[in-house]
């Protein structure tokens, strides 16, 4: 199964995520956005043991994040991701979280903002890179996973805007 080039992965808001002021708590966002990035890998069929298996695992390098909006108890919320880049050790998603699941029409159609729908409440853009699991050094991407995980060939081409010169686009 190839990865989805964009996935959508709902959840619901837990009293556990909230911090003092009744709101999600900040840190909790960037989980929201790692539980949606593993679950879309492993639905693919690598999960955390077969990534292991490959002497490999995926570390975040870097992110650039937008809080816009608080989320709230009992709150549905749907995290929107997209990858943008493969290099030969990283890989960059582009990543919101939403109030409504959007339809796939709404997605295309918001596609040169990466996903600033009305209802965004966080966004962000995200590089992994990947790491020898016995040395910790980086690694290049084993050859299965970067096929499983080209991204769109188009969406630069089309939002050069988006180019980031630091990875290697195929």
């Amino acid at each position: 199964m190839k990865f989805q080039q964009t996935f959508i992965f709902p959840l619901h808001v837990q009293l556990e995520d909230l911090d003092v002021n009744g709101v999600v708590h900040h840190p909790t966002f960037l989980k929201y956005l790692e539980r949606a990035r593993y679950h879309s890998i492993k639905e693919c069929g690598y999960s955390w043991e077969k990534l292991l298996s490959l002497d490999c695992t995926f570390v975040v390098s870097e992110i650039h994040a937008n809080y816009l909006k608080p989320a709230l108890i009992d709150r549905e919320l749907f995290i929107l991701g997209r990858v943008v880049g493969v290099g030969k050790t990283s890989i960059k998603f582009y990543q919101s979280i939403v109030t409504y699941l959007p339809t796939d029409v709404e997605i295309e159609a918001t596609q040169e903002r990466l996903f600033s729908l009305p209802e965004t409440i966080f966004s962000a853009q995200i590089r992994l890179v990947c790491i020898d699991v016995k040395t910790g050094k980086l690694k290049s991407i084993p050859q299965e996973i970067q096929q499983l995980i080209i991204p769109d060939p188009n969406l630069l081409t089309k939002y050069p805007q988006n180019r980031d010169t630091r990875l290697v686009i195929k």
